[in-house]
């Protein structure tokens, strides 16, 4: 009797651990369609032991609704309620050690998504981009051209939550446009509110309070701006 007693808890463990291990905070690492990667920027989900999850991008929550898993296809499958959703098969799920992995066909491609556990929020390129950034250092090629661009140390982004961005100018004028972050690269894109500016497009790099942007548009191609970051507005 013993005997069967135990064998029915180890299967129950069992049963209940499968499900626990999905619950928590993961990010997703990596995202492969075909045979291309497409892993978004900073995204993340949240699976809660009440049946419900969010999800979203960075500090941004852009999604949620209820799950269900299935134990004995280690199938996961979810209802959104604020978003588009999906009319995919759902995910199957899988554990590589501390990995997640879920895998399933989306117009007939196969798709690869793997998460690891994280235990708060990752921050996105816009999280990190909001702000005020001083130019220190202008480079064309090989060329310092910092005292040419910015001789009178007037130079300076101001990056704001709504999308909208401040440019002083190194003669003092101060532009304005949106900004729009790639959600899959570490770029951002420059729409001006001056019609006689076209859009540029910059590769974002952030290193202990420094930010550098290097063009990627015909405009700036070959310039690499190099900020810190600060907290009040300069003179």
């Amino acid at each position: 009797m013993k005997t069967v007693f135990l064998f029915m808890a180890l299967v129950f463990y069992s049963h209940i651990s499968e499900a626990q291990q999905l619950l928590g905070l993961w990010e997703i690492t990596q995202v492969e369609v075909a045979d291309k990667v497409m892993t978004p920027v900073a995204k993340w989900t949240n699976i809660k032991e009440d049946g419900t999850y969010e999800s979203g991008n960075g500090w941004l929550r852009n999604s949620e609704g209820t799950w269900s898993y299935d134990e004995k296809s280690a199938q996961l499958s979810n209802t959104e309620n604020i978003g588009v959703r999906e009319r995919y098969d759902p995910f199957v799920v899988s554990f590589e050690g501390e990995v997640m992995v879920w895998k399933r066909k989306e117009d007939g491609m196969e798709v690869v998504v793997k998460l690891r556990r994280i235990s708060e929020l990752p921050m996105s390129t816009a999280d990190k981009l909001h702000g005020l950034w001083d130019l220190q250092e202008a480079t064309q090629g090989d060329e310092v051209i910092t005292s040419t661009l910015d001789k009178d140390n007037k130079y300076y982004f101001f990056f704001r939550w709504d999308r909208i961005f401040e440019q002083r100018t190194e003669e003092g004028n101060v532009l304005t446009g949106y900004w729009h972050i790639n959600g899959h690269r570490p770029e951002i894109t420059l729409l001006s509110h001056q019609p006689d500016i076209q859009p540029e497009s910059w590769k974002v790099e952030f290193d202990q309070g420094q930010m550098k942007l290097s063009g990627l548009s015909e405009s700036n191609q070959g310039l690499v701006l190099a900020f810190k970051r600060l907290h009040e507005f300069p003179d």
